[in-house]
């Protein structure tokens, strides 16, 4: 089975197409497991609707020890799964019909891959229309220098991970942005390439036109990125090998968004 773990806020308006897209998917063996982080709007009630005609999906409410966050929600979320694999997907974004099913035929097909990578497109939100992807290169020789450097890269909804090979929960709470960048850099400092399977189709349709918080660059925006940097480089230095380039690229990006983080606490905010 596979367990599909999303993180909801405020998603009245969004879900729904998010949670049809998986029951049109044509594997039918999945879970799917939705961590609400404190909605003020009527999401519950959206995904009660589809709780109540499907058993494959389930609701939880993000416990209130734990930190406010998608990662949070997340975690707790991987807690609950019952899945021999597990996919993280965004609140407003789709998958293809053809995704779980491809996805879960490689790790199938050899028991020593750890993970099936995938990539994303941008969809117009008003027209529907697909625009440019969102992964850049679709290969690279080294996939952690390509990750470090940005010329690959997976949105958090791309791969399917064989959950085994997360030993402890796989995302930093308390980050608010770069955190699937910081969660898919420590796998990659841990995988082996044998392990890695790097399947070139698109299978995430990432919403274009609905605000998200890496759409704004505050100094707390740049603050989380370099903190990602930050616990990234702790982590080659203690506990995996990384080539110098890697590192030096780390140590580059770490001063880059020092500069950023005074610019934009003292100059203007960009928007991008």
């Amino acid at each position: 089975m596979i367990s599909i773990v999303i993180p909801s806020f405020n998603r009245e308006h969004y879900i729904a197409e998010t949670l049809q897209s998986l029951i049109r998917q044509t594997y039918n063996d999945w879970e799917c497991i939705i961590v609400d982080d404190g909605s003020t709007d009527d999401t519950e009630t959206v995904i009660k609707r589809y709780i109540d005609s499907d058993s494959r999906f389930h609701f939880y409410k993000r416990p209130s020890k734990m930190l406010k966050g998608a990662n949070s929600c997340r975690n707790f979320g991987f807690s609950k799964s019952k899945g021999e694999f597990i996919k993280f997907l965004d609140s407003d974004d789709l998958l293809t019909p053809d995704c779980l099913e491809k996805q879960v035929a490689i790790l199938k097909s050899n028991q020593n891959i750890k993970v099936c990578f995938s990539y994303g497109r941008y969809f117009n939100d008003s027209t529907k229309n697909l625009e440019e992807f969102w992964s850049r290169n679709k290969d690279y020789s080294d996939y952690l220098l390509g990750h470090i450097t940005n010329q690959i890269r997976w949105a958090v909804s791309d791969p399917l991970w064989r959950k085994s090979f997360f030993t402890e929960v796989p995302f930093t709470e308390g980050l608010m942005n770069s955190q699937e960048w910081l969660m898919h850099g420590e796998a990659l400092l841990k995988l082996k390439k044998e392990e890695i399977y790097n399947l070139q189709e698109t299978f995430t349709l990432i919403r274009r036109g609905n605000e998200r918080m890496s759409s704004v660059r505050t100094s707390f925006y740049y603050r989380n990125q370099r903190t990602s940097r930050i616990l990234l480089m702790k982590d080659v230095l203690k506990k995996r090998p990384a080539s110098l380039l890697s590192q030096f690229q780390l140590l580059k990006q770490i001063f880059i968004f020092t500069y950023w983080v005074f610019k934009t606490k003292w100059g203007k905010t960009e928007v991008r």
